[in-house]
């Protein structure tokens, strides 16, 4: 394939915000995605003036949409693959992931068996079986074993928190908490009514949680962007700093981050960029957490600390150009802009935050603040962690300040 030879080479399966920071480094290499996305009021759509609007299982709408693309893309993993594949049945379209790769990988039930095929460490963990006993004989059974705290998890279609039930150390004890168990007989009572597989892991007590973005191109060029640190806040990522190196982390887990990201891209054919996030135990081992087969939150720091950003490198991967460099800022953070507590409120009806000298604010353009939801982020550079971290403080106080002015207003 030739970069600019039609203009719709490439599509984007959604249009909320990683679609639309896909938009923004394609135009700038001469590419005009086609998106796909169920509203004009969606992110995405104010760059894509030529979108196809339809609802996610519209098959009439998906085929009008996969028949004008020579790639399709997706802006996440929350696809029904077997849907697409019959709407995209005798058309010349190629899935990026394929859809065999993605059906592998939006299942973390699947995602744990991979880890273990290739001898990547992460959670211990047991599987539902519905043939073996009731949902809620299980829920119980396993509040009981993992008397060191456990996380069940839905298998498919949990993100940002959504789909997990953490249990800490101690509080499972079958008979000493009996809301607790009504909690977590009702959250696996709710997969199993959706359909959902459902498995529970051993809950990792861990110094910290980190990331790394991997980049596989179609060339079989393999790069990874510096590790990083992720803090979370009601499972969602809340602010990221890096690199790792700077905050204590050995080369040694850096390593195994890359090596880790480079086997999983190899064995599954995962073009493209994609997050892997971790844990640091305390015993200084790395665990991988999750995977995410696309472009993802703990790599958006790349847009203006690194050489190339995720999204740019996103698109070489799966066109087959050459990889551009993943050389970052010697200090750099990324902060989320979340939805104020208790707030719902139109976009157009409150300001905006705006960047400070020290950092580069992205605005999604969602058009109602929501309490949680993900409205923006900042990247910010720095020359020394100390440095950075006062940055970080001076955005919070104009966040809080933000926040109070939405809720009064």
């Amino acid at each position: 394939m030739k970069i600019g030879t039609s203009a719709f080479q490439i599509g984007i399966l959604g249009g909320g915000q990683l679609s639309k920071m896909l938009l923004e480094p394609a135009y700038r290499m001469g590419l005009h995605p086609l998106v796909y996305t169920d509203s004009s009021q969606d992110p995405a759509a104010s760059l894509s003036p030529d979108a196809v609007y339809g609802q996610a299982r519209d098959l009439v709408s998906l085929r009008r949409f996969l028949s004008q693309v020579a790639v399709c893309l997706f802006e996440n993993e929350f696809v029904d693959c077997d849907l697409l594949e019959v709407a995209a049945r005798g058309l010349n379209v190629e899935f990026i992931p394929a859809l065999q790769t993605l059906k592998l990988l939006q299942n973390k039930l699947r995602q744990k068996k991979l880890l273990s095929s290739l001898e990547i460490p992460s959670a211990a963990y047991q599987e539902y079986d519905p043939k073996i006993e009731s949902v809620k004989a299980w829920a119980l059974r396993m509040l009981g074993e993992f008397n060191q705290g456990l996380v069940f998890k839905w298998a498919e279609q949990g993100y940002d928190g959504k789909g997990t039930f953490i249990v800490p150390a101690g509080a499972g004890t079958p008979g000493s908490k009996s809301g607790l168990e009504r909690e977590v007989v009702s959250f696996c009572e709710q997969a199993h009514e959706r359909g959902l597989p459902l498995f529970v892991e051993e809950k990792i007590s861990f110094v910290r949680e980190l990331a790394v973005i991997g980049c596989y191109s179609k060339s079989d060029e393999f790069t990874a962007y510096p590790l990083v640190i992720s803090e979370q806040e009601k499972g969602i990522c809340r602010k990221v700093l890096g690199p790792a190196s700077l905050w204590g982390v050995s080369a040694e887990l850096q390593a195994q981050a890359k090596a880790a990201a480079h086997k999983v891209a190899r064995e599954a054919r995962l073009f493209g960029c994609f997050g892997i996030e971790f844990f640091e135990t305390h015993e200084g081992e790395l665990l991988v957490n999750e995977l995410a087969p696309r472009v993802h939150n703990t790599g958006h720091y790349t847009q203006d600390a690194s050489q190339t950003s995720q999204f740019e490198n996103h698109l070489r991967a799966v066109l087959g150009h050459p990889l551009g460099s993943t050389q970052s800022e010697p200090c750099f953070g990324m902060l989320n802009l979340l939805g104020p507590g208790g707030v719902a409120v139109p976009s157009a009806s409150v300001r905006l935050p705006t960047s400070t000298s020290e950092s580069h604010f992205h605005w999604y353009g969602k058009n109602e603040i929501r309490s949680g939801r993900k409205m923006g982020h900042f990247n910010l550079t720095a020359r020394t962690p100390a440095e950075l971290q006062k940055s970080f403080q001076k955005i919070e106080t104009l966040l809080q300040a933000w926040a109070k002015e939405i809720r009064t207003s």
